[in-house]
């Protein structure tokens, strides 16, 4: 039971950053949430997501949230391994 709660507790972390990531990657390429795939500015939806996908502005963020993402993970193995 103790090892099915710390996977859940990892796997909604980690699942939580990917959407907030995601989210935050739509509102810079200034895509909405839904977009129908026969939509005629697909593609420049998407060649603005790519756009922002070699920026650094936005990695810089996504390196920092997953430095703190893994010292937590860390942090609840090792509390995990002593219990």
């Amino acid at each position: 039971m103790k090892t099915l709660l710390i996977q859940t507790a990892i796997a909604a972390m980690w699942g939580f950053l990917l959407v907030q990531h995601t989210r935050r990657l739509f509102r810079l390429a200034h895509v909405k949430a839904v977009v129908a795939i026969d939509d005629p500015h697909l593609r420049q939806y998407m060649q603005r997501v790519w756009w922002w996908l070699g920026r650094e502005e936005f990695w810089h963020k996504v390196q920092a949230d997953t430095g703190r993402c893994l010292e937590i993970m860390v942090m609840i193995l090792l509390l995990a391994w002593m219990l």
